[in-house]
């Protein structure tokens, strides 16, 4: 073991001569120098530096990466993950509908022709056909705070409706308040210019009300349905057309299991508003 060893004299000659060349660990720890080829340790030392740099710089690329990332969904709205995870009203069953006459949506009665715009009976006895596609508590209802749904806005509070002293608390479902609108706009469809100036000024706002109030209505529910070929209703540009629709029989079963009250045999007072409803409660207007 001691011919291994190198000789003191040879030690001497390298000792300043390859001073830089030790390796530290073995240094320190045994106390013994040992001579190594200076080009093999700026070989070894040039490879760990590239090697440390380029792990910096992957490391570095990863963290600005993510620093990006979250900052470009930093302030982004969450609008849209907010209204899916989210529902004010019923989720409620749908299916495939083809558009056309009926299309399966409400009782198999007519709801429009073109003699109604100007025969006045006609328009009448349509009319009252609307009123099968409504439930008997023309979609007020009562809802409690332990839905699956969010009700967002507090109730209506409602007093001397139908007589003096009846109080009531619900909601209106969307939907019917929609068909409500359109059913009024479509018995005015007939009204001259020169009958509009003269009906009351209330009546006249609630038909503009509605008109804008469908317009937004619409646009809210953006159905997407891609129409094209109209196949056997050539003459009738979107019938043919199959949409996902709600089921109207589970939409009027959820309206009639929460009715707020039963309109079967009798209608609203004239001008109903909910949130004003008139002091006399006499007096009815067809279209409610």
């Amino acid at each position: 073991m001691a011919a291994m060893l190198p000789s003191p004299n040879g030690w001497d000659e390298n000792d300043d001569k390859h001073i830089d060349s030790l390796s530290p660990s073995t240094g320190l720890l045994n106390e013994t120098k040992i001579n190594i080829p200076s080009s093999t340790v700026t070989r070894t030392s040039s490879f760990l530096w590239k090697y440390v740099d380029a792990r910096l710089l992957f490391e570095g690329f990863l963290v600005f990466s993510l620093i990006v990332a979250l900052m470009s969904n930093t302030g982004k709205p969450d609008d849209i993950d907010l209204v899916d995870d989210r529902s004010f009203g019923p989720t409620l069953p749908r299916k495939p509908v083809i558009f056309g006459n009926t299309a399966g949506l409400g009782p198999d009665l007519v709801y429009h022709d073109t003699e109604m715009l100007w025969n006045k009976t006609r328009m009448q006895e349509i009319h009252k056909n609307w009123h099968s596609l409504f439930p008997p508590g023309r979609g007020y209802i009562t809802v409690s705070e332990e839905e699956e749904f969010e009700v967002l806005h507090p109730a209506f509070k409602m007093d001397n409706v139908f007589e003096e002293g009846d109080h009531y608390e619900g909601h209106i479902m969307a939907v019917y308040h929609q068909l409500h609108c359109l059913s009024i706009l479509m018995t005015a469809l007939g009204t001259s210019r020169e009958e509009w100036a003269m009906l009351e000024s209330q009546k006249v706002e609630h038909r503009a009300h509605c008109v804008e109030y469908l317009r937004q209505s619409i646009l809210c529910s953006a159905d997407t349905t891609l129409e094209g070929e109209t196949g056997a209703w050539a003459k009738s540009t979107g019938w043919g057309q199959t949409h996902s629709c709600v089921d109207f029989d589970a939409l009027m079963e959820f309206a009639n299991e929460r009715a707020m009250w039963n309109l079967t045999e009798r209608l609203l007072p004239d001008s109903f508003d909910p949130l004003k409803v008139p002091e006399n409660g006499e007096g009815h207007e067809g279209e409610h």
